[in-house]
């Protein structure tokens, strides 16, 4: 019998239901007699919650990996899809390619040795937003395809977050004119736009401090983002589909982190709805409540949250906007069904309680001392014998999609093989190579 290994899943579980549920990562890598072999089949749990660690350093396949686990939630049992939502911060616009079959003839190829997988879209289980700002940056003709507009409300936004973004203390002239300003406006409205904003400003300053704050908000009414209550966020946590938010246009634009503060706003709503519909399941469950409720789960799906780059999100030793909802996330999604899968290249850049709180690691290749050692920190009791991590990734063969699995449910460490996306990869390096001699017959891409 072919060997077969699923990690993220209890043994109970696992007896019960076997591989439903489970996404095909790939196949399990061993080396009889010091040589390389590729074996059996390698699948992770989708169902439960999980704080999940993709790492590897720049060319590893790290973005590559959180393309086939998209893949992977698109492919599941459609009962099980259904009650799933996917949220995938795109930080280098590199997944828009799930709409797109793999045309690559090395992957193709290499598919065949993968459960005999062919290429294919996903056209009907993605939806892809963007900024209006990056939108409007292309040309009409060159425009990238996406389903929808990235926008919030703007009364989503409290003080305290538009204090992160711009710099603010609340103790500066600056600041406490704004916490008036929004304070007042809350008092008064539902809802109100940028204008409204500016007559309360009016009310509640004068001279440089007035000019000042028009002038923070006059640079985020350009982003487009912001509205006075078109939201793109029921869409976004809809069961059943991958929702790409593509912020590679926001990086620092108008100079604010932009990114930091939608993925404050996002983590922050499904953190309390989640957790006030999770209570709901559990009293109805114990036939407190109308069994009815249950049937709600596709309206309110479980979540999981895919960061490519997180260290920019959750950065060790520093906080962002985001930092405080995804570290809750991190320490108190697991009643609620919230998971994190989180991507990086930089381990020893990202925050502590990522890597402590990780109950699946998937690392590639890493060579930085700094980045092995902070991957020391997830070391976990079973981990004895010189199968630690930091041994066995210090060690690891660079081949492309090569990594190495750690799993605490099944107390597992097994090297597996990524297997090649079906849809088509577009986060290939840039090269000044002409096309007919960068794109050779038989030649792997290289990814990122």
């Amino acid at each position: 019998m072919s060997r077969k290994e699923i990690f993220g899943r209890e043994k109970k579980l696992i007896d019960d239901v076997g591989i439903t549920g489970c996404g095909y990562l790939g196949k399990v890598v061993s080396y009889p007699g010091g040589e390389y072999e590729e074996v059996g089949s390698v699948y992770l749990d989708l169902t439960t919650p999980h704080c999940m660690l993709v790492i590897g350093k720049r060319g590893t396949g790290k973005s590559y990996t959180l393309g086939v686990l998209a893949e992977s939630f698109a492919r599941l049992e459609p009962e099980i899809k259904n009650n799933i939502s996917v949220v995938m911060i795109d930080t280098m616009s590199v997944f828009h390619g799930l709409r797109t079959p793999n045309v690559n003839e090395y992957e193709v190829n290499r598919l065949k040795d993968f459960n005999q997988l062919s290429p294919r879209d996903f056209e009907r289980d993605i939806n892809t937003y963007m900024p209006q700002i990056a939108i409007d940056a292309y040309d009409k003709t060159e425009r990238p395809l996406y389903d929808n507009v990235l926008q919030f409300p703007l009364k989503e936004v409290d003080s305290n977050s538009w204090l992160s973004l711009f710099g603010l203390k609340p103790t500066d002239p600056e600041g406490i004119d704004l916490m008036k300003t929004i304070r007042e406006l809350r008092k008064k409205m539902e809802f109100y736009d940028f204008q409204d904003i500016y007559e309360e400003i009016d009310i509640q300053t004068d001279g440089k401090t007035k000019d000042s704050l028009v002038n923070f908000f006059k640079q985020m009414e350009s982003l487009k983002i912001f509205t006075k209550e078109s939201s793109s966020f029921e869409q976004i946590t809809r069961g059943g589909k991958i929702n790409i938010l593509d912020m590679s246009y926001l990086g620092r634009v108008k100079g604010y982190d932009v990114r930091n503060l939608l993925v404050s706003l996002i983590g922050e709503k499904l953190l309390k709805k989640r957790t006030l519909f999770s209570t709901l399941e559990m009293q109805a469950e114990a036939g407190m409540l109308d069994s009815s409720i249950k049937k709600k789960v596709t309206e309110n799906p479980l979540v999981y949250m895919i960061i490519d780059e997180a260290h920019l999100f959750l950065p060790s030793g520093k906080s962002t906007i985001a930092s405080d909802i995804l570290i809750d996330w991190i320490k108190l999604g697991r009643h609620p069904g919230l998971s994190l899968i989180l991507a990086t290249q930089e381990p020893a850049a990202l925050h502590e309680s990522a890597i402590r709180q990780s109950d699946l690691i998937l690392a590639h290749n890493l060579t930085s001392h700094d980045d092995i050692e902070a991957l020391g920190k997830a070391k976990q009791s079973y981990m004895k014998g010189g199968k630690d991590i930091q041994s066995v990734v210090s060690t690891l063969e660079f081949k492309r999609g090569l990594s190495v699995i750690f799993d605490d449910k099944t107390r597992k460490t097994v090297m597996c093989r990524v297997r090649p996306r079906m849809s088509l990869h577009t986060g290939m390096d840039a090269s000044a190579l002409p096309d007919d001699n960068s794109k050779k017959k038989g030649a792997p891409p290289k990814i990122i």
